[in-house]
């Protein structure tokens, strides 16, 4: 016992040492940062502390990791140090030009890809710098690989349906005619540590049992083994006016599974059936790119729930531990009335509340169409608005799809100008970068989000 501990001990000291390990945790670190300072251009506020994603996403990671790292060691995954750098390295290159090719899925399809073609080429180098890229490549066993990619996509579905609500930021973006409306962006990104067996002659492990993926490999299953530290990226950025959070996280963790489900198939297959593992990776691409084009189908020409019906104001979002908050108010239900006073507009809200400084009564409608009357004190030090952030009005600042979300748009947040058109006359306001996709879509000028 005592020696499984102390290799378990060295996994993770190596991966706490590995540059891999830090360089995803900078690149979290980022994620996170830039989505405080979107709130802070939007709203005025930071509507979650910055820690708190930070350490949400790095215990949910650290959790997933470790069901992970078990159930490959369960099945007797292995994988070589060449392998793990090969993956790692093929990652960082393609997060240059998207955050969403973090998912493990695109670096093992495009170094399937590249070890097909490096099979039809004759007279590669075999020594040196290039022979020695070559050789790592051309020998990575593509199907193991695979199932890897599809059980980390599965423990990302599920880190989505349990924590993705959380990670969702209100935000405005550009709707028909170029009016903002209220949306919700789920921006997820996790770091999963993972913990693989490597087959090694000086190694300390030996299986206490009979690994079904070696028997079915015809490998040895009596080798000794030590540990891998893989840092893992996983994550996606997901956006809906038509849905709230928690249905929206749950839509897109349902897909995930299934998705993740059909991989872990194929990629079997591709374990006793090698030559079709480079088509398997491609395919899986494929999928992928297919369920953030079938999300993107389903909020186009869907109405829009974040938005003022002309009686009374939309509730966009609440402030965690704000009066609003504090009297159960939830996103997508609409104030009414202040101090029995009917609103439409935030400058009718604020005469209301002069009314009585120190107390406040509300008619609410809930998300079902009834209402509800609450009423609470107001001290020093509550937000001028009771921490309502409701749907924006004409004059809003919005979120502008511009281009997608890459390693270096991590670095900065850009504000440039953007034409409204309000009664058929256009003004100008103060428009977010925000990268949310890769194109504008469909006539109403809303876009979806850049997935991770």
């Amino acid at each position: 016992m005592n020696e499984y501990i102390h290799i378990i001990l060295s996994g993770l000291l190596e991966l706490i040492i590995q540059p891999f390990y830090w360089a995803g945790l900078l690149l979290l670190l980022l994620y996170y940062r830039r989505q405080g300072i979107l709130e802070r251009k939007l709203f005025h506020i930071r509507l979650h502390p910055y820690g708190i994603p930070v350490a949400r996403a790095l215990l949910g990671g650290a959790v997933a990791g470790i069901v992970v790292s078990l159930i490959l060691a369960g099945t007797g995954f292995t994988l070589t140090v060449e392998g793990a750098a090969a993956v790692w390295i093929m990652s960082l290159l393609l997060l240059i030009f998207r955050i969403r090719f973090a998912n493990l899925i695109y670096a093992v399809g495009a170094l399937g890809l590249l070890q097909f073609i490096l099979g039809w080429i004759s007279g590669l180098p075999d020594s040196g710098l290039l022979g020695t890229i070559v050789q790592a490549v051309e020998g990575l066993n593509i199907a193991a690989l695979l199932i890897l990619a599809a059980l980390v996509h599965i423990a990302e579905s599920v880190l989505i349906a349990r924590q993705g609500k959380e990670f969702a930021l209100p935000t405005y973006i550009p709707g028909k005619r170029g009016r903002p409306i209220g949306a919700y962006v789920l921006r997820m990104l996790w770091l999963m540590p993972t913990l693989l067996l490597v087959p090694s002659e000086s190694g300390l492990i030996t299986l206490p049992w009979t690994p079904p993926l070696l028997s079915m490999l015809g490998l040895p299953e009596s080798m000794n083994y030590t540990l891998l530290a893989l840092p893992v990226m996983v994550g996606m950025s997901e956006a809906t006016w038509t849905l709230f959070p928690e249905r929206k996280a749950t839509q897109v963790a349902k897909r995930g599974i299934l998705f993740g489900g059909a991989l872990l198939i194929l990629a079997v297959v591709a374990v006793f059936w090698t030559p079709i593992a480079a088509w398997i990776g491609i395919a899986g691409i494929v999928l992928r790119e297919a369920l953030i084009r079938d999300s993107h189908r389903e909020e186009d020409g869907q109405a829009a729930i974040y938005t003022d019906s002309g009686r009374g104001l939309k509730i966009l979002a609440v402030q965690p531990d704000s009066p609003a908050d504090d009297m159960k108010i939830l996103p997508g239900e609409t104030l009414l009335k202040v101090n029995g006073s009917m609103i439409s507009n935030r400058q009718q809200m604020h005469e209301a509340l002069r009314m009585n400084s120190a107390f406040c009564k509300l008619e609410v409608q809930n998300r079902s169409g009834e209402s509800k009357f609450l009423q609470r004190p107001i001290y020093a030090g509550d937000h001028h608005q009771l921490g309502f952030i409701f749907a924006p009005d004409d004059t809003s600042v919005s979120e502008k799809p511009n281009k997608p979300l890459s390693l270096f748009g991590l670095w900065s947040v850009q504000a440039e100008p953007q034409r409204v058109l309000v009664e058929d006359t256009e003004m100008p306001v103060t428009s977010e970068k925000a990268e949310l996709s890769d194109s504008p879509r469909h006539n109403t000028e809303i876009s979806q989000t850049d997935r991770v």
